[in-house]
């Protein structure tokens, strides 16, 4: 799943619900993957939230990426991270969304999976959602050493 390059000014991005999903269906596209590096994918793609369609602007992190942006950023960074959906507020290009997972990568079929999890889960809500147990995605010292 390459990344495309859509020009600003193209349905491709958006807001509008009807509009995107036009360009999704003549694309043969699930999502359009705007960028993609190591533990991080940027996307937009349609679904549910309060009772209507939406584009949702996604970020969607690993958890091991998440702790290494919260290291640059906070001082200290926790130790250990939950899964995580975070919605924000709605605006005019879409809803933006982040997805936090305990995953070792982020390819197609995690970018479906998370898809098909946002599409299907029935009580999104604004705001940030931690569930599962506290994993830490980090080798520990002691395990560095033992190698």
């Amino acid at each position: 799943m390459a990344p495309e390059q859509p020009s600003q000014n193209s349905d491709a991005l958006s807001g509008d619900v009807s509009r995107f999903s036009a360009f999704l269906e003549k694309s043969g596209l699930s999502c359009l993957l705007i960028e993609q590096a190591e533990g991080r994918a940027e996307l937009r793609f349609t679904g549910p939230f309060e009772g209507r369609n939406v584009v949702w602007r996604c970020e969607f992190i690993t958890l091991t990426a998440e702790l290494h942006r919260l290291a640059q950023e906070v001082a200290p960074a926790p130790e250990s991270l939950r899964n995580f959906i975070e919605i924000g507020e709605p605006s005019s290009d879409g809803v933006p969304i982040r997805v936090g997972l305990a995953l070792s990568c982020i390819d197609a079929a995690a970018i479906d999976k998370m898809m098909l999890m946002i599409r299907r889960y029935k009580n999104l809500r604004r705001g940030r959602h931690e569930y599962g147990e506290a994993v830490n995605p980090l080798p520990s010292p002691r395990s560095v050493q033992d190698r």
